[in-house]
């Protein structure tokens, strides 16, 4: 045989390997690892991650309302005889921990997502879920923009060219009324928590 047809089979058998599947060079008796099914264990502490991250959320929303009732506390300790508050770092305070209640309420939404693929819901406790959630939105957005409102009738009297839409013993009373809606609101919020958490298996 001459040198030529050898050197031909040589790099038709190299090219073969090279397309050849890496599963197909596996030893006898060796298989790919297929895609786990979870287990029984996975399950329960797939299950026992979301009732601790729903609970710790409970526990956080109870700790940021109880620190936003103190900041409000603080406010109204602050108020002078005209009812302005002349101390600025007292409603920065406040202000931070509307934000730090606003964020939590947001993160709530993956909790819930988590809770979903768990457990199960059907389209009643969807739109009873969602309803609630609007509902929490809604009162923070009362408590965030009575605040505000707040904020610039405390400062118009150093900056004259603000406009304000009602007087400060108004938006002092307003802003106390959209916390104490929060306040509510976060109650039926942990009604609510607790009645989904019984019937997660």
């Amino acid at each position: 045989m001459s040198r030529k047809p050898v050197l031909v089979i040589a790099v038709v058998v190299l090219l073969g390997l090279g397309r050849t599947p890496l599963s197909a060079n596996q030893m006898p008796g060796m298989q790919m690892p297929s895609a786990s099914v979870p287990s029984q264990d996975q399950k329960d502490q797939k299950s026992r991650d979301v009732e601790w991250a729903m609970v710790n959320h409970q526990k956080e929303m109870r700790t940021l309302v109880a620190k936003l009732d103190e900041s409000f506390q603080a406010i109204t300790d602050a108020r002078d005889a005209k009812g302005y508050v002349r101390d600025k770092a007292v409603l920065k305070t406040h202000q931070a921990n509307i934000k730090a209640l606003r964020d939590a309420v947001r993160d709530h939404r993956l909790f819930l997502i988590d809770y979903e693929h768990q457990c199960g819901v059907s389209n009643k406790e969807q739109d009873a879920m969602a309803e609630h959630q609007q509902k929490m939105k809604g009162v923070l957005y009362d408590v965030v923009e009575s605040f505000d409102t707040f904020e610039q009738t405390n400062d118009q009297p150093n900056n004259p060219g603000i406009e304000v839409t009602m007087s400060i013993g108004l938006a002092f009373v307003t802003h106390r009324e959209a916390l104490r809606e929060l306040v509510d609101a976060n109650g039926q919020h942990e009604k609510a928590m607790a009645q989904m958490m019984k019937k997660c298996p």
